[in-house]
């Protein structure tokens, strides 16, 4: 498979890291909850088509570099993207935010020691757009290999 870029939006907006691919789940919580899923994109909707059939259609609100990993200071690029309707039932019978509905998710790549370059999907139920990895909002983190 030949991975490309997806669109870009505007010159100073970069998200050349995003590709659209086949994304492996890599973290406990992924594999237990999401299961592998393709990514598309089209016009700047980004669609995450789930093992289990179901689909999650977001589009793109901004670029933000900040301190996205949970336990890690550092600041790493991040796309944040509005959740147009949250999937529902997923993997297992596990949702993306619990009880609660996801309302933005947030692309970061990231280095994992075990698995080199990978893809970190970080999930809020809030109103407003987090600014990082501690915002209140935050229902959980995925990580998954580029395939």
């Amino acid at each position: 498979m030949t991975l490309s870029p997806l669109p870009a939006l505007a010159q100073e907006v970069d998200l050349s890291w995003l590709m659209e691919a086949h994304y492996a789940a890599s973290s406990t919580t992924a594999e237990g909850v999401t299961g592998d899923f393709d990514l598309s994109a089209e016009d700047w909707v980004w669609t995450l088509d789930f093992a289990n059939g179901a689909s999650l259609d977001t589009s793109f609100v901004e670029q933000r570099s900040s301190a996205w990993k949970p336990s890690d200071g550092e600041v790493w690029a991040g796309a944040v993207l509005e959740v147009e309707e949250d999937p529902g039932e997923l993997e297992n019978g596990n949702t993306l935010c619990g009880a609660e509905e996801a309302s933005f998710i947030v692309f970061t790549p990231v280095d994992e020691a075990q698995i080199g370059a990978a893809l970190q999907i970080a999930v809020f139920s809030g109103e407003t757009p987090p600014e990082n990895i501690e915002d209140p909002s935050l229902c959980g983190t995925y990580i998954y290999e580029i395939r």
